[in-house]
């Protein structure tokens, strides 16, 4: 049986809202509130969602590039969020990030050389012509030539610059990366290119990626299961073929409806959600789509739903889902 390489119990990230003349915490913004998952090694998680549900944040807090505000993250049986400083420093090569957008994400003033081999240096892992040689290695894997590390950013297509920036992250030979939507800012036509890249680079060097995503079909195209995200927390999670096909939470059906169906005589019913999403700062009570959910009874509005197994790795929070 495969093991997990990183696990999750009751992740919370809140960001606090201060006012009055003292600048006091009157309340708090829920980005990431009690969230558990685990991902197995060699595997990838996509994370699903609208815009401000708070994956990004999510990909952040696992990675301690925002501090949690409660929660445990355990990455090969360590919790990150315990360790120490200098500790952690040595933690961190195996933990990277792909962001983004590739265009604010790369320092203009440096070359692509410089760019690539700074965790190099940063680690004490190489300098002068062994870093070169990793580099000038990295860029031939990520589909750049070698002799591209003398050129600046501002002289790469947007797609180069997201090779540039994978191979940023692989330069120290991670075992988990977080893809913080890496292909939202590119041309439809490059996308494929760079999710296919980062499915060889993950069967070459034994990747496990969270892989964070608006287009449902490339979630689905790279991942072995799929977590669905509303309002900071988790509403469904299982594997792509599963959520796909059967999706149960009633969010996660609206959210499959809007992909488009390539087959022109196949009918398909669009959901449409009513109403928008409920601020992070003051959460509905009970379950968190209620006022959006079609399907929303009393109980639905008291009683926040726990997110409970419905079938054999199929995990749901939905009062209105039984066990099958």
């Amino acid at each position: 049986m495969t093991k997990p390489i990183v696990e999750m119990e009751n992740v919370k990230k809140y960001f606090p809202i201060r006012g009055g003349v003292f600048s006091r915490v009157v309340g708090n913004i829920k980005a990431v509130d009690d969230v558990s998952f685990s991902i197995n090694k060699g595997e990838t998680l996509g994370l699903v969602g609208e815009s401000g549900c708070g994956k990004s944040t999510l990909g952040r807090t696992i990675l301690r590039l925002l501090e949690p505000s409660g929660g445990q993250v355990f990455f090969k049986g360590n919790n990150i969020f315990e360790t120490e400083k200098h500790e952690f420093q040595k933690l961190r090569r195996e933990l990277q990030i792909i962001f983004q957008d590739p265009y604010s994400s790369l320092n203009p003033r440096l070359n692509v050389g410089e760019i690539i081999g700074e965790s190099l240096e940063i680690h004490k892992i190489s300098s002068g012509k062994e870093k070169q040689k990793r580099v000038e290695y990295m860029l031939e894997v990520c589909g750049l030539a070698p002799h591209h590390h003398r050129r600046y950013p501002h002289e790469f297509s947007g797609g180069q610059r997201q090779r540039v920036g994978i191979a940023r992250a692989l330069t120290l030979n991670p075992d988990f990366v977080v893809a913080d939507e890496p292909i939202s800012s590119l041309d439809v036509s490059i996308q494929a290119q760079i999710v296919n890249l980062m499915e060889d680079l993950q069967e070459k060097f034994g990747l496990t990626y969270l892989f964070i995503s608006h287009d449902l079909s490339m979630v689905r195209h790279i991942s072995d299961n799929v977590a669905v995200m509303y309002l900071g927390k988790i509403v469904e999670i299982c594997g792509k073929s599963e959520l796909y096909d059967n999706p149960l939470h009633p969010y996660t059906q609206a959210l499959l409806s809007a992909v488009p169906v390539m087959d022109p005589d196949a009918k398909s019913q669009r959901i449409i959600l009513k109403g928008d999403v409920p601020s992070p700062a003051n959460p509905p009570e009970g379950c968190n789509f209620n006022p959006r959910c079609r399907y929303a009874e009393k109980r639905c509005r008291l009683e926040e739903p726990e997110l409970r197994e419905i079938d054999s790795g199929h995990l749901v929070s939905c009062h209105l889902v039984e066990k099958g």
